[in-house]
């Protein structure tokens, strides 16, 4: 159909910062990517955004189209490993930091949240899954394009 557009803007999430580790720490403390995170494809219409939750569940607000049933859409997921049970703090990017660009094209990624929230805690077999969402802001008759980016997540270990 004409003057329908698709987007497809991803997001790759790359390793993170660690956080200082205690003296007595067993075994190193990690942090991997994998998955990344996925706005799916849209239509821009008259704007709005496109936001998606720690779940991978994807909904907009304002003029934007969502396209397809959202299956392309996901949280970003990191694997955080390390000593049994220890706790750790969470920093998300803040607002106004990063961006998703297509050639000289871009949309602001604001609104970040986690599962678990701020802080987390390792299970007895040291490890668990971080999960990260955003909301993506798009213009009226946004740019259609592959749109991508990175962001930094820091855990720090208590």
């Amino acid at each position: 159909m004409s003057g329908f557009h698709t987007f497809q803007p991803g997001l790759r999430a790359w390793l993170l910062l660690l956080g200082a580790l205690g003296a007595a720490a067993a075994q190193a403390q990690s942090i991997a990517s994998t998955g990344a995170l996925s706005f799916g494809s849209f239509v821009a219409g008259s704007g709005g955004t496109v936001v998606v939750g720690t779940s991978g569940a994807r909904s907009k607000t304002g003029g934007v189209v969502l396209v397809g049933q959202g299956a392309t859409a996901s949280a970003a997921q990191f694997l955080v490993s390390g000593t049994a049970s220890a706790t750790y703090a969470i920093t998300l990017p803040p607002d106004g930091t990063v961006s998703l660009s297509s050639g000289s094209q871009t949309m602001a990624l604001n609104g970040f949240v986690s599962f678990p929230h701020a802080t987390g805690t390792l299970s007895a077999g040291g490890s668990q899954v971080l999960n990260v969402g955003a909301t993506l802001s798009v213009g009226a008759n946004q740019t259609p394009g592959n749109y991508s980016g990175s962001f930094n997540v820091t855990v720090q270990y208590n």
